[in-house]
Order: C-alpha cells, then structure tokens, then sequence
C-alpha cells in the first residue's frame, strides 16, 4: 500500500460495458486495442462503418453484456473489490457523453463510488479461410451457431483447429478471442488507476500475462455452440485473473 497509495479505500467499484462490434469503429479509432479509454472518449460512439476488416474474422452476438459483466463482476469481486453494473449511459437518441461526464453524471447520484471500470468489448472468431462467395462476411453480428454455418452449411459444430491460422485445415475456425479495452478511474477526482488496450497495459497493472488456454497444439478437435463460448469465456477469465490487482 505504501507502494500505491493511490489504491487506498478503493472498494465500491461502478462498472460500464459497451460492446464494440468488430464491423464497426469510432471516428479516431479504428478498433479497441488502438487506444486506451480516456476521460475524453466517447464511450457509445458515434460508431461508424469500420474501414478496414479482416476478411476471416466473425463478430459474435452469444457474447453479450449480460455474460461479459457477470465475467468482471466475478473477477472483481475475486480481487476483493465490491464491483456492480451500472446502467445511467444515455440512450441512442442523446448526443454522445464523454466518459468523464458520465463519471461527473454518476457521482451526483452515489458519492459512495470509490472507482469507476469502463470497458469495450468485442468477441470475435477467426474462419480459418474467407467463407466462398462472401468477400466481406464480417460486415453483421453472427450468432455462434450462424459462425459455425458458415464453415459448414447444416452442422451443429466444427473443427477447431489446433496449429495456427497458416496450418489450418479449410473449413475450420482458427481461433476466437473477446478484445478488451479497460480503464479505471479513482474517484472523486477520476485520475487513472490502470487501463488495459488490447496487448497495451498502464498504470498499475501485472507486468506479464502467461499464456491463457486455448493455445496452439498439433491436434485439430471438435466444436460446437457450447464448447466454443465456454473456451472463449474462460479465455478472458484467465486474463483478467492476472490484469487486475488486488484490492487492499
């Protein structure tokens, strides 16, 4: 604690989740490993079309707030911290806020707010080849069994190939992942504690992440809805079982 004084009292923790579909992006970023949530951002966008995207990567719906927050929810609450899911955002049809007038906003409401977790999230899953006659599939949100459709018309699940994307089979998935961007501000004076962008880390994050399953392995298995949503899941639990600190 002497170390990080500014971790002192921080226990009540107000988290907001905005999904980031992999089609889409904000005006200066073109997805959310690019940069860090500042107060400055526009935490619901504008979204505009995105214009790059990977010709193999799938945007997945199955992953949505309702899972991701009870995700942050149990792993902050692992870490000690008193975590909850907030919902004062504005609705679609308000001008965009800034991420520090929705802090502003909230603490109006509950002064008892000790820190404040915004996060972007975007699942995504990797075709091991650009689906046949689909040039842009990526362009829509997939349900995960749409994904697996797309692969192989008519099955309830699909290869999953063990070696990288450049060694997989045709007709598999080469890989899913859900993207995180996250920031957290102390209150009341919103100064940031630690952030997360993709691969980026500051603040007072761990300094390495081991290598979260699934990794690569020369086996190819199978998979259906089931079994891909729980490898993506508990992916990102791994990861932020070593990305945040503990509360003290």
């Amino acid at each position: 604690m002497q170390d990080n004084p500014q971790y002192q009292g921080v226990k009540r923790v107000v988290v907001f989740l905005q999904r980031w579909p992999g089609y889409l992006q904000l005006s200066n970023q073109s997805n959310l490993s690019e940069g860090f949530i500042k107060k400055g951002t526009h935490f619901l966008g504008p979204w505009e079309k995105a214009a790059v995207m990977a010709p193999r990567a799938l945007d997945i719906r199955d992953i949505d707030d309702t899972l991701i927050g009870e995700v942050l929810l149990e792993a902050l609450t692992s870490k000690g911290y008193q975590p909850f899911l907030a919902e004062a955002l504005p609705g679609p049809a308000a001008a965009p806020l800034s991420v520090a007038a929705i802090m502003d906003q909230y603490q109006v409401m509950d002064s008892g707010t000790d820190a404040f977790l915004f996060c972007f999230y975007a699942p995504t899953l990797y075709l091991s080849h650009p689906p046949v006659g689909q040039a842009t599939p990526g362009n829509r949100s997939y349900s995960l069994l749409e994904a697996i459709n797309l692969v192989d018309a008519g099955s309830q699940g699909v290869t999953w190939a063990g070696p990288r994307a450049a060694l997989a089979p045709k007709n598999s998935i080469s890989h899913g992942f859900i993207y995180i961007s996250m920031t957290v501000f102390k209150a009341p004076d919103q100064n940031m504690l630690w952030e997360v962008a993709g691969s980026q880390t500051g603040g007072r994050t761990r300094p390495w992440i081991p290598q979260c399953p699934p990794g690569p392995t020369d086996q190819n298995y199978w998979a259906d809805v089931g079994i891909i949503q729980t490898l993506m899941v508990n992916n990102l639990k791994c990861r932020l079982r070593h990305l945040i600190p503990n509360a003290f």
